[in-house]
């Protein structure tokens, strides 16, 4: 495993990520000690970079994987909060139920819009600068799915980290103004800014291309790190063979695709230009948003393809 330092942060990483999002209650919602498991599998083959947030509801299973590990672990927490107050409960709510006195690296989550940056959450950020300056956050920063934000905070001094979508199908970015991704990235990268990628297999929706797919981000030179969202030993040990360059096998990558679903994530806008797409007539409206039967679903991604949104995930 290559271990790299977070831009000008102080955290040294792998360039590995383990992300919780896909074993949270946004997701497949795996029980704690299942998750635990795993994350402690990864933890021993020399993973040292969590990524989790206030709203995928990881903190038990990254605290439950880390009893009795002795070796350096470095945590990135985020929260959708907008207000000082707010996160300034959401960070302590990251020390106490992650058991730090300090978390690594605390982020904006989801910040999407420019007034997020200049109106909306200016006293969240507030509050996170204050918290690094007390010392109870390391590096500060935020999440985003638009390459537009990724320019603006760039100019940031305050800046340490920023965690942006980032896939070989450019899924799930936001980039009005169509920019080369690769070229705004690399100015933040030389900028000194710790990079690390989230969505490598585009919400799941290449895990028929794995291979390919997260080698690609793997390989990308302007990210230090790449976080990949894994379930079950199989697909632990597939994505590590293919970070190492390793052959994989047909059967091995069977069995970490083994029981992928389509799944909506809970944000759906109910549109329902997804309806029409499904030959199968495996998706409905349920409480005005979309909701998909997996008995009848051949997970063939054209309602991903009309989903407007990007609310649409294979996990």
């Amino acid at each position: 495993m290559k271990y790299v330092k977070l831009g000008k942060t102080e955290s040294v990483v792998s360039q590995f990520v383990f992300g919780t999002l896909t074993m949270g209650i946004l997701q497949r919602n795996i029980a704690v000690e299942e998750g635990a498991h795993l994350m402690r599998q990864a933890l021993e083959r020399g993973v040292t970079f969590l990524d989790t947030a206030q709203a995928y509801g990881t903190y038990s299973h990254i605290r439950k994987a880390l009893d009795g590990h002795h070796g350096q672990t470095v945590i990135a927490s985020k929260s959708g909060k907008q207000d000082y107050e707010g996160m300034a409960e959401a960070v302590e709510e990251a020390r106490r139920e992650l058991n730090r006195d300090v978390i690594d690296v605390f982020l904006l989550h989801a910040v999407q819009r420019e007034d997020d940056l200049d109106r909306r959450r200016q006293g969240a950020w507030q509050c996170l600068l204050e918290m690094k300056e007390k010392g109870l956050v390391k590096a500060v920063g935020l999440s985003t799915h638009n390459l537009k934000i990724v320019e603006i905070v760039t100019e940031w001094p305050e800046v340490d980290v920023i965690h942006p979508i980032f896939n070989k199908l450019n899924f799930g970015l936001i980039n009005e103004e169509n920019k080369n991704p690769a070229e705004v990235l690399r100015r933040a990268f030389e900028k000194g800014i710790g990079l690390y990628g989230m969505k490598p297999l585009a919400g799941g929706h290449l895990y028929q291309d794995a291979v390919s797919a997260l080698r690609f981000a793997f390989n990308f030179p302007f990210l230090h790190a790449v976080a990949v969202g894994m379930v079950k030993t199989e697909e632990l040990a597939v994505n590590l063979k293919i970070y190492y360059g390793k052959e994989v096998g047909r059967t091995e990558l069977a069995a970490a695709a083994e029981n992928k679903r389509m799944y909506v994530i809970p944000f759906c806008k109910g549109c329902g230009d997804c309806l029409a797409a499904c030959d199968q007539g495996a998706i409905s409206m349920v409480a005005e948003k979309a909701s998909i039967e997996h008995s009848s679903c051949i997970l063939c991604g054209y309602c991903r393809r009309e989903c407007p949104h990007s609310m649409i995930r294979i996990i």
